[in-house]
């Protein structure tokens, strides 16, 4: 699956689906009761635009699937 990311240099988007689950700690409840991954997704090949392999909190990453 594809996921949307902004390269944090350029602040550009782009989409890959070359990219591993890396320090994932499992699902956090807040205090509201609201439940999210607590995890980060790390690139397996470097930006297109700047040439560095970029690490994200899975909070950082839009949803593929909002419109």
């Amino acid at each position: 699956m594809k996921l949307i990311f902004v390269c944090p240099n350029e602040s550009k988007a782009f989409e890959s689906a070359d990219y591993r689950i890396v320090e994932n700690k499992g699902v956090i409840t807040d205090a509201a009761g609201n439940k999210a991954l607590d995890a980060k997704v790390a690139l397996n090949k470097p930006c297109s635009y700047c040439g560095h392999k970029h690490i994200y909190h899975v909070s950082e990453l839009s949803c593929p699937f909002s419109g």
